[in-house]
C-alpha cells in the first residue's frame, strides 16, 4: 500500500490534492486529521554557556559568588 502525505492549510473550506496516476482510477481513502499546534514555536536554541571558558582565571572563581555584593556595598560606603 502506498501513502501520500500532504499537509496544507485549509483555505475556504478546501484542501487540493493532485495524485500521481498509479492512483488514477483507484478507490482511495481520504483522512483529514488537524495538525497540533506547539505551544511555543520550536526554535533552534544555542546556549552561549561556556563560550567564554577560555578567559577564565581560577584564581577569580572563589569570588564570584560575592562579587555583586562587594561591589555594591563598596559603592555605598563611598556615595
Amino acid at each position: 500500500m502506498e501513502a501520500i502525505r500532504n499537509i496544507q492549510t485549509v483555505k475556504n473550506g478546501e484542501v487540493h490534492l493532485q495524485l500521481p496516476k498509479q492512483f488514477w482510477g483507484q478507490e482511495v481513502e481520504v483522512i483529514v486529521l488537524a495538525m497540533q499546534q506547539p505551544a511555543t514555536p520550536q526554535l533552534n536554541k544555542k546556549s552561549l554557556r561556556g563560550a567564554l571558558k577560555q578567559y577564565a582565571n581560577p584564581a577569580l572563581m572563589d569570588k564570584e559568588a560575592s562579587a555583586w555584593l562587594d561591589s555594591a556595598g563598596e559603592h555605598d560606603e563611598h556615595g
